[in-house]
């Protein structure tokens, strides 16, 4: 159930990239369009904004919402598709969400009676889709050839519809973000949440950290607690405050807009900004917090540990002469990688099978990281199952959604899901508390991931939640 403290609202950012290769210091000459509310707007009339508007009831998600704004107050589905279900598609194959953003009723100037504001905010990149032909070739769109013709064709004929503004303007991305011009409430920050921080002036470290792709969100957490306690000290800044006057947030949360679908590292690093609140000592805040986490972590490997040792015994029961307890699993993951060598260490003819996990093949990283664990093709892996060689499959998570909704974790985990369940072969998503997502929505999938919907036969172990999930 929707919360009635929270509105819930979408804000898309429509960009145009720059056209052919550039050095990295004009990637704020790129541009972004901006639309000024009418004034007889009841909420920021006046005020300039995104695509944006409320998640209403018929909406399925924030994602749906903003296609809706979108076909609602631009001609985008047109300039796409013809304005039928083609261009929706291609829409929806350029959207790309960000993590939420919540404005106090202080921010907001009390608007919508009060309540906690929470802007979903999107990034459509144009040169990314397709345009119709004016031809038609059996009403399908061309894809154009060339990049910047397909990009100033789709800006140039970009345009306003309904009611709700009453001036479309383009800005380069540093305009944008010096402009003093009335903006709706946190415009500046929720742009740098819908573009996942890319506009940031962030030390390079961190956007090392943000290039990782192959270890799993609890190692990635710990490190991400390491430099914002790092950073937070070295720049003294004031973390009290989220937003500076030139949209900057807090290293903290810079960090968690990095990557949002790893929701231990969003959680962690909102906490380290709540704590620094009352505690000014940030490499006291960040030492709480990674003892906090690896006590989850470790309550999550002993759930884990005696889940897999009752089918252990039960498999020494059924398979008395039975030498290999094959145990399968899939892309990367420290904590799945702690119950593993823990059931090698306190069991006989436990064997650990990877999968390669294609795309990014993090399998290969999982075997080494297991002593005695054997890599296999996705292919091969899958039959092994079938054969029966696998008697369970272990992997983690990078988000639990509440009441089972959902969990998000690297791409392939979903058929894997489906594939284990039509051979009978439990699979079982071992999850710390930490990685627990307290909205109604999903986060933000960045490329890599996938949200499934685990069936009641599959085992999501996360030690003393409280959610329905457990």
């Amino acid at each position: 159930m929707v919360s009635l403290s929270i509105k819930r609202v979408v804000s898309v950012f429509i960009l145009r990239p720059n056209e052919g290769p550039r050095p990295v210091h004009h990637q704020q000459q790129q541009q972004v369009a901006l639309f000024r509310r009418c004034a007889t707007m009841p909420t920021f009339p006046g005020h300039w904004a995104g695509i944006s508007g409320s998640i209403e009831d018929d909406d399925a998600n924030p994602l749906e919402a903003a296609l809706r704004e979108l076909l609602e107050e631009t001609n985008l589905a047109e300039i796409f598709g013809g304005g039928d279900d083609r261009g929706v598609s291609c829409l929806r194959n350029c959207i790309k969400q960000g993590l939420h953003v919540d404005i106090s009723s202080d921010r907001s100037g009390g608007a919508f009676g009060g309540r906690i504001i929470r802007v979903y905010p999107f990034a459509l990149t144009l040169p990314a889709c397709r345009l119709s032909s004016p031809a038609g070739d059996d009403g399908v769109a061309d894809i154009l050839k060339n990049t910047d013709a397909r990009s100033s064709s789709m800006w140039s004929n970009l345009e306003m519809k309904g009611t709700e503004h009453d001036e479309m303007k383009i800005m380069t991305i540093e305009d944008f973000l010096d402009m003093m011009e009335p903006c709706v409430p946190a415009l500046k920050l929720a742009f740098h949440h819908a573009t996942l921080g890319s506009y940031l002036n962030l030390p390079e470290d961190i956007r090392t950290w943000e290039r990782d792709r192959v270890n799993g969100a609890a190692f990635l957490a710990r490190q991400a607690l390491t430099l914002a306690a790092a950073h937070t000290n070295a720049g003294r800044e004031n973390t009290h405050n989220l937003q500076s006057s030139f949209g900057q947030p807090s290293i903290p949360h810079s960090i968690a807009m990095l990557r949002p679908s790893m929701v231990p590292i969003v959680n962690l690093m909102n906490e380290f900004d709540r704590r620094m609140q009352t505690d000014s000592d940030s490499d006291r805040v960040g030492e709480n917090l990674r003892q906090s986490l690896d006590e989850e972590i470790g309550k999550c490997v002993d759930l884990g540990f005696e889940t897999i040792m009752r089918y252990y015994a039960q498999w020494t029961l059924n398979s008395p002469s039975a030498t290999v307890f094959a145990i399968g699993t899939f892309s990367r993951s420290s904590t799945v990688k702690k119950i593993l060598e823990r059931l090698q260490e306190e069991s006989n003819g436990v064997k650990v099978l990877c999968s390669q996990s294609t795309p990014g093949d993090e399998g290969e990283l999982m075997a080494a990281d297991v002593p005695g664990a054997t890599l296999l093709s996705d292919q091969k892996f899958r039959q092994y199952i079938e054969q029966g060689k696998i008697e369970l499959v272990i992997v983690g998570a990078d988000c639990i959604l509440q009441e089972g909704k959902g969990i998000v974790n690297k791409i392939g985990t979903a058929s894997l899901s489906t594939y284990c369940k039509q051979k009978n072969i439990p699979l079982i998503c071992c999850a710390d508390r930490w990685k627990v997502w307290e909205d109604v929505y999903p986060p933000g999938l960045e490329d890599i991931f996938e949200l499934f919907i685990p069936d009641k036969s599959e085992h999501v172990l996360i030690p003393d939640c409280r959610s329905k999930t457990c």
